[in-house]
Formats: structure tokens, sequence, C-alpha cells
């Protein structure tokens, strides 16, 4: 009866534009005129409706190539019966916000509109790409996709579903659930499926068939295929879900291939059949990584293209960038490279290049990414950057229990570190405290991932599980001081950050989440801590060498049909590292030493939604780690911000993959081994802000780079006047001809971090352009904080050969406690300009320009609040190629230690912590915009490997088992 209260609540407000708290109101009244009974229920039904519909993201924007794409979807809307759509979205109402389903309504239109109408006759080839962020949505995405170009008359349907059984098993039963009806562990023919499932539960007379199912080993197989009954030259649609596994592709292309047509130059072609392929993940394993020829998986995808005459590829991934650099072949350069299949030569035809179409999806407000966990930079340019979440947190007793860079045959630990026992009493409370708050039917998960080794995973699994049964008969029989010690972890931990996400409303609303009192938790901690189990999750099937022997896969599905909700810890590597929900997960510990983006984000399983107990979660992981999530997500949303850039400028494409191929983030961001065939990398720095945003914290260099700012400063000779209006408070600027030297030997002169910015990259780029007549005038800028009255706040710098008092620029750092270990200064978000500093050296004229065009730019991007400054991008754009802008910030030596004492209040408590004894160095450089600017080499497999501390290949198992 709720359900139904809730859904006819869905249906009232869906048609509002923006909903008021008398709109909630009014609906509740209305449902109450049915349900009189639910009376009671009127609150918990308003902060329901709140939630739903407090639900917003920004647009999406598409890249797109205008030669190939022909509109066709609105022309032929009304001639399309969109059953299996209706269906989806009857299902869908009950799942996510209106908004968020209005969104994926249109975004699914735009993507079948830019692949092509399958009833198209004659050949077609159509390559695309969706981008969305880790553990976001994107197979939800892609099944409305399904159903929509199943409306539309695709009749094959095959997705790529990772690596792993347990992935791809998981997605067939999402497939199961939200495009087929049926549950294919019981038959693959729609016409011998019994019980209905998901959509099949809003209309169980849509034909759909698979030739795949959702057991483990329910992988594709010939022979399974043959006995099924199920005609691929049908009228109804068949889909197949498929790990991207060498021998089961080939299969399924040998298998395919016998029934299509020979042509006369031997070629096998499937006429008639549009087939789509959904590649998810199209990272990983679908790239091509061989330098001297095609390997296994990726002639395969490309095979199984090449074979049928109406194809269309989409590669959905939130790691997109080595696609990016998958190369653009001409038809001539693709001849010869075949895969061989049984004694038969299969053309490989184009590589994977999304050529035709590029889709950045924004995640909505509900989505708990890298912004609210890290504090980094918003993952859109139009929201504001936040205080994090205050999930995280930082470990240093791991070192003895797995040291980084273990090796598999090193001493196995015999104890569990103190933090890995307090992650566990935490996991317990978060089970306990979900209880409580009525979601008792829900699963939950804690993810331990530590090792890529399958023996480590084993040892761990078993003092993990020593541990937990320790808690759990404590917890049972009343003994020992686990109910001390959880209650002290509740009281000191949980409630005051309860408090902190409840008062943190510009950074994430949940109207569910309330304060929980002990007692409360207390009298739910025998229910939730007896069902808690630990599973090791690896690939090993045979328990004869492990000590450990619950390796059963997690399957959520099935125990949900039974009736059951799982409470797991699971202990894993590769398998739960990339792709693998696991369903409420609540308490995660990660040490994995990974500097790669693809493989670091991917392994953020904690991304994601957490309707309820977004403020029971905890990250537990180090300094280390959470350093390199701060610089490999800062030089992923640069790109981005790149993409939003090109969309305004309306590129294509292939545009933004030189681009990006370019950008000097990418080293940060793309594995090693994506570059194989690419030995030679070309930087630039055309229309890029470079800046300084992490500092080491460390003596020498703070009075190295002192030193290399002064002897600048020095240099630089008189002060010019201000050049705008606009920042005439900044008095101490110089505007210089033919001065790129100086630059260049201050860039040379300054120690930073490589991860943060490679000074002597940029000083290279400077050198290359200046040679072509470009960036040879530069104005450099010492930032004065005018705000700084205290003389503890002030410094003496000799400028005009005077000294002069300038005002530190102040940063406060955010702690968690008084005596956290800083060992780095982070500047928060990320940021060390300040908005208007990047038109200093600008005149009026130029600046009133850049601002014209911004407003342009939103105007097409539809947003709010109309621009009062000029965007980074067009402020870049209007300089001039010759002129660059260094900006020095003296940071102050002595930054603010600020932490929360108060959250229900907000109150922090603050103290200054002496760094140095001079200022803190840092910069920002503005580059114009250069069309045609001379790139400079990086050799990626030996300075890029060796700077960063690459493993050549990715996660791969010794012994190939894991």
């Amino acid at each position: 009866m709720i359900e139904q209260a809730k859904q006819i609540g869905i249906t009232l407000l869906q048609g509002k534009r923006n909903v008021t708290d008398a709109d909630l109101r009014d609906a509740i009244d209305n449902i109450l005129k049915i349900f009189p009974q639910l009376s009671g229920e009127s609150e918990s039904l308003y902060k329901y409706f709140e939630s739903q519909f407090s639900v917003f993201s920004d647009n999406y924007k598409i890249l797109v190539d205008d030669e190939t794409y022909i509109p066709w979807l609105k022309s032929k809307k009304s001639d399309i019966k969109w059953s299996f759509w209706h269906r989806y979205v009857m299902y869908l109402q009950k799942k996510i916000a209106p908004s968020t389903l209005n969104k994926l309504d249109n975004l699914t239109d735009d993507i079948l509109d830019r692949i092509i109408d399958p009833k198209t006759p004659g050949p077609w080839d159509k390559r695309g790409m969706v981008v969305g962020q880790v553990q976001s949505g994107k197979t939800g995405n892609y099944i409305g996709l399904i159903n929509k170009a199943a409306d539309a008359g695709f009749k094959l349907i095959i997705v790529l579903a990772g690596m792993h059984d347990s992935l791809r098993s998981q997605t067939q039963i999402r497939v199961d659930e939200g495009f087929l009806g049926f549950n294919t562990q019981t038959a693959m023919n729609f016409s011998n499926a019994g019980n209905r499932i998901g959509v099949g539960q809003f209309n169980k007379n849509l034909p759909a068939h698979a030739l795949t199912t959702s057991r483990l080993n329910g992988d594709f197989k010939a022979q399974a295929a043959q006995s099924s009954g199920v005609n691929i030259r049908g009228t109804d649609p068949i889909i197949l879900v498929v790990k991207k596994n060498a021998s089961i592709l080939k299969n399924l292309v040998s298998w395919l291939s016998v029934r299509g047509d020979r042509t006369p130059d031997g070629k096998i072609i499937i006429r008639d059949l549009p087939f789509l392929l959904i590649d998810d993940e199209a990272d990983n394993a679908s790239i091509n990584v061989d330098p001297k020829k095609v390997s296994t998986i990726n002639g395969s995808i490309r095979a199984l293209l090449s074979l049928f005459e109406q194809s269309a590829y989409v590669g959905y991934t939130a790691t997109p960038f080595a696609n990016i650099f998958i190369p653009l072949l001409n038809e001539d350069q693709t001849k010869g490279l075949n895969l061989k299949i049984k004694d038969f030569e299969f053309s490989v035809g184009q590589d994977l290049f999304p050529r035709d179409f590029i889709i950045n999806i924004p995640a909505p407000s509900n989505y708990i990414g890298p912004s609210k966990v890290f504090g980094l930079p918003a993952a859109s340019s139009s929201e504001e950057s936040q205080e994090p979440l205050p999930i995280v947190v930082r470990i240093s007793d791991y070192t003895d229990f797995v040291p980084d860079k273990h090796k598999k045959g090193n001493p196995l630990p015999t104890t569990l570190p103190e933090t890995l026992k307090y992650a566990i009493k935490c996991f317990i409370l978060s089970c306990a405290a979900r209880r409580v708050r009525k979601q008792a039917n829900s699963h939950n998960s804690m993810l331990i991932h530590v090792s890529r080794y399958i023996n480590w995973q084993d040892r761990i699994s078993s003092l993990v599980d020593a541990e937990l049964k320790f808690y759990q008969r404590q917890i049972e029989f009343n003994q020992g001081s686990i109910i001390k010690d959880l209650r002290k972890i509740w009281i000191e931990e949980f409630e005051p950050k309860t408090h902190q996400v409840i008062s943190q409303t510009h950074t994430y609303t949940d109207p569910e989440i309330k304060p929980i009192s002990w007692a409360r938790v207390k009298a739910e901690l025998f229910n939730a801590g007896s069902k808690i189990e630990v599973r090791a999750v690896h690939g090993d099937k045979n328990v004869a060498g492990l000590t450990y022997h619950n390796i059963s896969p997690i399957d959520y599905f099935t125990s949900e049909q039974q009736g059951n909700y799982l409470s797991v810890i699971a202990v894993g590597g590769d398998k739960l590292s990339r792709g693998l929900t696991l369903e409420g997960l609540t308490i995660s510990y990660y040490l994995r030493a990974s500097k790669m983006y693809d493989t670091l984000m991917q392994m953020g399983r904690w991304f994601g939604y957490r309707p309820g107990y977004a403020d029971l979660c905890r990250l537990f992981t180090s300094n280390e780690l959470v350093d390199w999530f701060r610089h490999i997500t800062i030089a992923s949303e640069e790109m981005r911000s790149e993409f939003d850039y090109m969309f305004l400028l309306n590129e294509t494409p292939r545009n933004y993959g030189l681009k990006v191929r370019t950008h000097p983030g990418v080293l940060k961001i793309t594995a090693a081994n994506k570059f194989r065939h690419k030995q030679i990398m070309m930087l630039s720095y055309s229309g890029e802000l470079e800046q300084t945003y992490n500092f080491k914290i460390d003596q020498r260099l703070f009075t190295n780079n002192f030193k290399a700012a002064t002897e600048l400063i020095k240099a630089l000779g008189k002060t010019s006047a201000p050049v705008n209006s606009l920042v005439d408070n900044q008095k101490y600027v110089w505007q210089g001809t033919n001065n790129s030297n100086l630059i260049t030997k201050f860039l040379h002169a300054y120690s930073i971090g490589r991860e943060v910015v490679d000074v002597h990259k940029m000083a290279d780029y400077i050198e290359a352009q200046v040679r072509k007549n470009n960036l040879t005038n530069w104005t450099v800028a010492l930032i004065n904080n005018t705000m700084a009255k205290k003389e503890a706040d002030r410094f003496f710098f000799e400028v005009d050969g005077k000294l002069t008092e300038i005002g530190l620029t102040d940063r406060s750092i955010t702690i968690s406690r008084p005596d956290e270990i800083v060992s780095s200064y982070s500047i928060n978000k990320a940021m060390i300009i300040s908005p208007n500093h990047e038109v200093i050296d600008l005149s009026d004229n130029e600046i009133e320009r850049a601002l014209k065009l911004t407003k342009l730019d939103w105007e097409r991007d539809d947003k709010e609040n109309e621009p009062v400054l000029p965007s980074g991008a067009r402020i870049k754009h209007i300089r001039k190629s010759t002129n660059g802008l260094l900006m020095l910030y003296p940071l102050h030596h002595e930054p603010i230690h600020r932490w929360l004492v108060d959250p229900e209040n907000k109150k922090y408590d603050s103290k200054r912590v002496t760094y140095s004894d001079v200022p803190i160095f840092g910069f920002a450089i503005s580059f114009p915009e250069i069309v045609n600017d001379e790139k400079i080499e990086y050799a990626v497999n030996n300075q890029f490997i060796e700077e960063f501390d690459y493993p050549e290949e990715l996660d791969i198992e010794d012994d190939g088992n894991e």
C-alpha cells in the first residue's frame, strides 16, 4: 500500500516544473483521501517526496561529427511504438528521481538519434561513447538505450560486460530486470519463461529473447544458443551479455558467421540485421595495446562489428582517456589486419575510436563522487566546490600489515592492524543504524581491498573472519568490551559526523538522514551483527590450496529473490575493482598503491548513491592515496572542462581527441600500457591554466622556492601601472617584452612534485614557442593580500628597489582532529588563484570582449546566473599568443588548521601551524590559446613510468588466477 501511495504521489507531482513545499503537502492530502489508513505515514511520505524532487543535474553535452550525423528520431518518433521503453519507465519510477528519469529519456533519445535509424537500408557503421562518473548509473542508462533501440528496430543487441564471470552475471541480472522481464536462469526464450521479474511485472507480453543467462557460467555457448530455439532472423529482439574473453568472443564471431553470406572477395557479411554493440567499461580490455598487431579481444570486438553490414558501437566508461588515444586509421591502414578463427580469417576493420559522437553526462546532485568525498573541484563548472563529506579516515598503521609494493611470496600477515579492527566495528554499527532507519530489507557491504594476490586475500579473509566472530560472540553473550567499544565509537565518531552531514546542505542533502540515539543502535546490534559474513572474492575456484573456504560469489539478486538480504565483508582484489557493484556499501578499507587514473578511479567502489545512509559511510585509506585521488581527479576535471569548452565551439570528437592527446594532465590519468603503440607523446600548454595546489612540507624546498621567486622579482625591474580597472587593487605587476628567459629561469629553479606541475616541461614549452615568436612577452604579478592587516600576516619583499610590505595569501586547511599529522600543504579545492586574477594582464577592452563571448557561451549552455566575469577559457582565447601571465602567490608560512568541534552549530576551532620560516611561494601560469603551437616531446615509456612509478601491466595476478 505504501508503495502504491508513493507511485500516486510521483504521478501527481511529475507534471510540476518546480515542486514546492505546498505541492508536496497537497499531494499527500490527496493520497490520504485514497488511503486514509496511511495518515500516520504522512511525514515519512513527505520526506520521501522531498528527497525525490530535490535531485537535479546539469545538462549533458554532446560532441558530434556533423558530416556523419543525420537527425532522424524526431520526425519518426510518433511512428514508433515505444512498448519496451514505456514499461522500463514504469519500472524506474519507483527507483529514481523524476528529474533524473526525464534526463534519461532525453539522453537516450539523443544517443539513439546519433546512432542511426536502424531501418536505414544498405551498409552503415556508427561509433560513439558515453562518459559518466564511476558508479553513477551507467548500466541503467544503457539499459534505457537498449529498450529504445529494440523499439526502434535493432534486432540483435550484445552487451560486453567486464572480464569476470561475477560482473557479467551481475550485468545480465540488470538486463533481465530492465529489458527482458524474466529470469534467464530458468529460460532464454521468452515463450518458455515462467516467473516475470522487473519490467516483466508491468507488461508480461513483450517478447524478447536471450542467448546468455545470469548464471555464473551463463556466458555464450554455441550449443546452448543453438538449443534455445531463438532465431536471430526472427521478428523479436535478441540480447546477449558477454564477458570480454578472447575464446568466448571468437566462438561468438564464429557462430554468428554461419548466419552470414560469403561475398565474392571471400568475406562474410550478415545483411539486413541491425546490430547494436554496447561496450561497458570501454577503456578496459577493449583497447589495443600491442604496437605490432591487433590484440585478440580488441580484434574480436572489431571483427564482430565488421561481420554485420549494419552495426552501431556505443562504449560506456567513466575513464575515457585511453579511448581518446585510439588511432584513427584510414581504410588502407586496416587492410591485412585479420582475426584468425578455425582457419578462417575475419576482417577487423576500423578501431573503436568514437568518431561519430561523445556524450558527457554530469552526475545528479545526489551522487557522491570525488568532489564530495575528497573536497575536490566540482564535477561541473556551474557547481561550487564545497567541503567534503566527513567520511575519509586517513590511516598509517598498515605498513607492517600490508607493506607497499609487497610481493606474492612475502611473509603473510598474522594480525590485523587496529584501524581495520576499528573499521569492522564501524561496519557492525552501520548495519545496526540502517535497521533503525527502516532499511533492514537492504543489503550491507564492506570492502577490504589491500592486495591483488590471492594468497594474501585468503589470509586476510581468515584473520577478518576470526575477528568478526570474536565480536559476534561478545555481542550475543554480552561479554567482553565490545559493547563499550561500539558505544564509544558511535558517540565520538558517528553522532558528530551525522550532525555534520546534515548541516552540510550546500554539499549534500538527504532529508532521510536523521540523528540516531545510542540506545536505538544498541537494540539492533545483535540482529545486525549476527547476519554479517566474510567472503573472499577472487578467481580461484579450488579451495584445496586455501585456508578460507567461503569463496562463493556475492549474489545479491538470488538472495533477494529468496527474501534474504546480505550483510557481507568482501575481501578481494581485481574482482572488486571494476564495474562490480557492492550493494549497500558503507565501509571501505583500501590500500592499493596504484597511481593510475584508470585503475584508481575504477576501484572507487565507494562512489555512488547512498540514500538515507551517506553519514554512515567511511573510507579508510592512506595519505598518499588521498593525494593521488586529488592529482588524478584534478587532471580529469580539466579535461571534462575542455570537453565543455569544445562543445561550445561545436568541435568534433576527432578534434577533442587531438586536444586531449596533448594535454599535460593526461600523463596522470591513463595507464602506461595504453600508450604502448606511441613511444613519444607530444605535449601542449595552449589555453591551459597551470597552478601549484599541493606542497610537500619541507623547509628546504620552501627556502629554495622563496629564493627563486625573490630573484625573479628583483630581475623584473620597475613595476608597471595596473593594466585594467577590474583588478586595480593589485599594484605589483610587471608588464615586460622579450622577457621569457626570466620566466623559464624561474621555472627551472622552482621545485615541486611533477605530479602537481612539471615545471621543466613548461619551461621547455615556453622556449619552443618563443622560437616561433609566441610567449615572448610576460606579465608577472606578485599577489598582495590587501585584507592582511596584522603584522604577522605580512612580509617584506624588495620591490622597485625598496622593501615593500606584502600581504600573505592565507589558505586554511580543514583537518579531522587537532593532533592530525599533515604531510603536505594542500590548497583547498586545488585553486590557488582568485576568480578575477587571470585577467590581470588584459586591457579593459579585452576583458569586455572576453565577457561578451562568455555570455554567449552561457546562453548556449542554458545555465542559471548570468556571468559577471569572463570565463577562464575565454580569457585565454582573447589573450594574444605573444603574451603569457605568471602570478606569484606568497602563501602564509603558518597556515590555519581548522577542525569541527560543534557540527550541529557549524563551530570550528583553529590554530596556526608553522610550516616554514619564509613565505611558501606558489604560482599560477595562464597560457594563451596558440593556434598551431609547437608541441614538445615526452618520452612516455621511460620517463613516464619512472616518474610516476606505474607498473608495466595493469592488475595481473602472477599465476593468472585472480
